[in-house]
């Protein structure tokens, strides 16, 4: 700092910068030479230097923002690179302001910051101000001291970069002090807005200008960054504009842990040497996670010692030295453990070797700002790591796949994350900046809420919720939304304990409560939190004489659930001895005729079922309480609460005939006279991680995913069902019999079959005795064990005879079903893939134990929908030698079951991608042919990545030649109506059939 007379006061907690020109000058003559200043706006355009495009952008957006009547607190989202420093630099001096806080997150960015104000930055080179305009004098706080020493050095600076860190160390009255001598707050790096010390610091400026700027307005813990997004420079336009250097990725794939490291060090030193040799000064940058690993990184590189490796970390001395080394340039290759983050500006750092990967994806597209900043004497950034690691984070899949594109991986989640930041925002925009503070903590909310109805007399007044509280409850803070629809406010409570007498100790108990009012239907929600809330008291305040939504319109919210099913139901009965009965199971029945015959009213339900093809729960009691067991945000409640009103006031539901359309169970003395489609494994198994769970026979194991249940006989005696276990080389028999109002499971080997769940070893006969099997029948009920579930319903409805598909089989044995692995020409399976292929990126034969469909077959809809459809094919079976297409309901049965038990894969498409990569790997491993007849093992993996982050459509379709469309019966359509339907109210999906003329 030659130009510059620096002056410490106290020990390093702060120094003063000024440049020669304005020692013999004040503060007022600086701010007076701003306001005399006519900032001017120029753009850059080709050859001419200038303002770059999100610079003007920004500039402009928060100067209006300003001049506005809106929110002071503003956010600015600008990718690294493209020149955030210069535009707080020309919104100081553009608006004048009087005197500016600037918070940084670290030491090497409040230096890299005070430089450029100290001189300006490029603002006097760009001629953007007057050369009378006068550079402020900087006041930097560094930690160190308790209060500011000397508060007219203070009060002569014009500009004063802090960190937060170093914020922390002054007393209340100094940052009252700072705060009150502050016209304006400049956040550099939002994203770490709330860190304790910088959210005190922001609630402190209250009406003042807040402005604060990120490249990524998200944070890796959930909670939100405050501050309106007024002004949104993307990625792909800054790389379309040539502000954001193009991404290369590297991968490596090396499965000896041992090899990693050399590996990735190899192909970083290939790429830096190569980059050398074409002239661009490149630097290389060796990330590992701990001290301890880049030590030992550092040992690899050390041997080239001609590109002058150096390890910096937080335990290396001279840190200082170290870093102006660097940024002279004299090595070439850097070891750290995130020691180069922000505020570190070195546009030569182009090569990333990412030993450890960062296990965040916001932290990660943080990371990759430092290494695409523009300079047209460097070239292209690149990142190398080792895509075989099995410890890559889901969300981060899809950049670490051997051809993936971090531009447009980087693009799309930056942009999904921004537009979900901006959806959020517009909620809270509902709400006074003043009084806002609960609803930046983020609130996610049990889903409950009872329900009023405002009369002509009763009237909404939210702020009157302040007479709620009283001497053993406080109101703590509230928010009341702009058009007074929402109030929110949280309470402190003091409770005795139990364990004491003594009135001084007591239990502090924090609530939320939420009313929200919706004006059409003049019905008023409110939830809390509190065990014990008076409601009533809460509702005199704020809309006196309105009245609770209590009995039968309370149990309509459960209407339109498809295929309902009542986990316990509570009634009240008008007798002494016996007021209220629980029921549960098959005893819910019985409550059936009580309610309708009014011997008995409706007290409690809770129920599943399925809306729009997703499961939800809903609760619901006679007094008017609803909930649901989930949780969300504040705005997702208020959505989940506009729903529920429309059934509250439907007078045309009948509460009584949801209850008879409801699901019912009763116990089997015999198994009824109905086909089984399918049996599968118990529900609960299907809900943990599949590939944990392992079947062991004499020691041998194999994988559950590749052990099925399978229908031994669709003929079922009265008490008795078969069935086996088929593993990827053997079938295994079993029967499960009822007996005695129970059922018990009968294993047919002489040696015992066991399964293993997290290490616990069980009979596989011990293990169905609690958790049997699952039986689907043809009429879409289902057997668990000696239970039977069922609806009065009539599911029985036929498929539309005209929604069939005819395929021409010519050339095809359809009594050949699988091409196997030799790719039978003349099989079903053979010729279907032959007739998708062209229309699909990926076709998939998973034919075989444990599949997921026969043909799996995906294709990506301009990287924003993958199309999941899965193919179930059956053959034709020959009657008197010959395979002839006809009207026999057995050639369905089966297929019809396979495509049900197929429902389990619809929605989580990353098990499913990750289903198929196992079992092509596994083949591949056999020296077996692959299983992907179009596509590739890399594409899966891309699928597989891209799932979570774009929308999957799925569709599932029948292959059954031997159903002639013209002969088909209504039996045989009836089967597959109720395979539809099933599939309908679980998934929301159709079912397509192809068959034969």
């Amino acid at each position: 700092m030659k130009d510059y007379i620096e002056e410490k006061y106290g020990k390093n907690s702060m120094y003063y910068l000024s440049t020669e020109k304005n020692i013999n000058v004040n503060y007022n003559d600086i701010l007076t030479s701003w306001r005399m200043t006519h900032f001017r706006y120029i753009e850059e355009k080709g050859d001419q230097p200038g303002l770059r495009k999100p610079q003007i952008g920004g500039i402009h957006s928060i100067l209006g923002a300003l001049k506005s009547s809106e929110r002071k607190h503003v956010t600015i989202v600008m990718p690294t690179g493209t020149g955030k420093t210069e535009t707080i630099l020309s919104i100081v001096i553009a608006d004048a302001f009087e005197r500016t806080l600037v918070i940084v997150p670290s030491d090497a960015l409040r230096g890299q910051i005070a430089d450029k104000f100290i001189q300006l930055g490029l603002l006097h080179k760009l001629k953007l101000i007057n050369d009378s305009t006068l550079n402020p004098k900087v006041l930097v706080l560094r930690q160190g001291s308790k209060s500011i020493t000397n508060i007219n050095y203070f009060l002569e600076a014009n500009v004063i970069v802090t960190t937060a860190s170093a914020i922390s160390f002054f007393n209340e009255d100094c940052i009252n002090f700072m705060v009150d001598n502050c016209s304006h707050l400049v956040i550099d790096e939002a994203h770490h807005i709330k860190a304790s010390t910088w959210a005190k610091i922001k609630t402190k400026f209250g009406n003042k200008p807040v402005i604060q700027f990120t490249a990524t307005p998200y944070r890796t813990d959930g909670q939100r960054v405050d501050g309106k997004i007024i002004f949104d420079y993307p990625i792909e336009q800054a790389q379309k504009d040539g502000y954001f250097k193009e991404i290369e990725f590297y991968p490596v794939k090396e499965f000896v842990t041992e090899s990693v490291d050399e590996r990735i060090a190899e192909q970083a030193i290939k790429l830096l040497k190569q980059d050398i040799s074409n002239g661009y000064d490149h630097i290389l940058m060796a990330r590992a996670s701990s001290i301890s690993k880049a030590e030992k990184i550092f040992k690899i590189y050390s041997q080239y010692q001609e590109l002058n490796p150096i390890l910096i970390n937080s335990k290396v001395g001279k840190k200082k030295k170290i870093l102006d080394s660097i940024k002279s340039l004299n090595h070439r290759i850097i070891v750290c453990v995130d020691m180069l983050g922000e505020g570190f500006d070195l546009p030569q750092l182009k090569i990333a070797a990412l030993h450890d990967i960062h296990k965040s994806i916001n932290i990660t597209l943080q990371f990759t700002g430092r290494f695409t900043r523009l300079d047209k004497n460097l070239g292209n950034a690149k990142f190398i790591a080792n895509i075989a690691d099995p410890k890559v984070n889901e969300a981060l899949q899809e950049l670490y796949n051997e051809n993936s594109d971090w531009n447009r991986i980087v693009r799309q989640i930056g942009t999904q994350k921004i537009e979900s930041e901006k959806k959020y925002q517009e909620f809270i925009e509902k709400f006074d900046e003043v009084s806002n503070k609960l609803i930046e903590q983020g609130l996610n909310p049990n889903i409950s809420t009872v329900v009023y109805k405002l009369t002509k007399i009763a009237h909404w007044t939210p702020q009157e919720f302040i007479k709620f509280s009283d001497k053993k409850m406080n109101i703590t803070d509230y928010s009341i939304a702009k058009d007074k629809s929402i109030l929110i406010f949280s309470t402190q409570s003091f409770n005795p304990v139990g364990w004491s007498h003594s009135k001084e100790i007591s239990d502090i108990i924090w609530d939320l409560y939420i009313a929200y009012f919706d004006s059409e239907s003049s019905l008023l929600f409110i939830h809390s939190s509190s065990k014990n809330a008076n409601i009533k008291k809460l509702v005199d305040c704020i809309a006196k004489d309105s009245i609770q939504i209590k009995g039968e319109k309370v149990f309509r919210i459960l209407s339109g659930l498809k295929r309902l099913y009542f986990q316990n139901l509570g009634v009240n009965k008008d007798q002494k001895k016996l007021r209220y009965i629980m029921y549960t199971g098959t005893d819910i029945q019985e409550a059936i005729p009580e309610i309708e015959t009014r011997r008995a009213i409706k007290s409690n339900i809770f129920a599943k079922g399925y809306e729009q093809g997703k499961l939800i729960t809903l609760g619901c009691s006679h007094k008017g309480k609803i909930w649901s067991m989930d949780n969300n945000s504040l705005d997702e409640w208020v959505k989940w609460c506009k729903k529920i009103g429309k059934n509250i006031l439907d007078d045309s539901i009948n509460t009584n005939e949801i209850i008879k359309t409801a699901i019912k169970t009763e116990y089997l003395e015999q198994f009824p006279n109905l086909v089984p489609l399918y049996i599968d494994w118990p529900v609960d198994i299907l809900r943990k991680n599949e590939t944990k769970i392992v079947i062991d026979i004499l020691g041998e194991t194999e994988n559950l995913l590749d052990c099925q249940l399978v229908i031994d006989s669709i003929v079922l005696s009265n008490t008795q069902f078969s069935f086996y276990l088929q593993s990827s080389t053997t079938k295994y028999s079993f029967s499960l019999q009822l007996t005695n109002n129970s059922f018990k499971v009968i294993s047919q080997q002489l040696y015992p079959i066991n399964i293993i769940i997290n290490d616990n070893k069980l009979k596989i006969e011990e293990y169905f005795e609690s958790n049997p099997p699952t039986i689907f029948l043809s009429d879409t009920s289902l057997i668990e064990g000696n239970e039977r579930f069922y609806s009065d319903t009539d599911y029985l409805y036929e498929y539309e005879k005209e929604k069939i598909l005819i395929e021409d089989w010519s050339g095809v044995d359809i009594s050949i079903e699988s091409q196997k692995e030799d790719k039978i020409h003349n099989s079903i399976q053979y010729h279907m893939i032959q007739q998708i292929k062209d229309k699909y990126d990926l076709v998939f034969d998973d034919d075989g134990s444990g599949e997921i469909a026969d043909i799996v077959a995906v294709k990506n809809i301009n990287d924003e929908e993958l199309v999941i459809d899965l193919y179930h094919c059956k053959f034709c079976p020959k009657i008197k030698g010959s395979a002839i297409p006809g009207a026999r309901v057995s050639d369905i049965y089966e297929v019809s079951g396979q495509t049900i038990k197929s429902i389990k894969w619809i929605g989580k498409p990353d098990v499913l991608f990750d289903r198929m990569i196992k079992r092509e790997n596994k083949r591949l491993s056999q020296g077996k042919s692959s299983r992907i007849d179009k596509g590739s093992l890399d594409l899966l993996y891309k699928f597989k990545s891209m799932s979570h982050l774009v929308k999957n459509r799925y569709q599932i379709t029948i292959v059954q030649p031997a159903i002639s469309k013209e002969e088909i019966t209504k039996e045989m359509l009836s089967v597959l109506g109720a395979a539809e339907t099933y599939l309908k109210d679980t998934t929301g999906i159709n079912l397509q059939v192809i068959a034969s003329n």
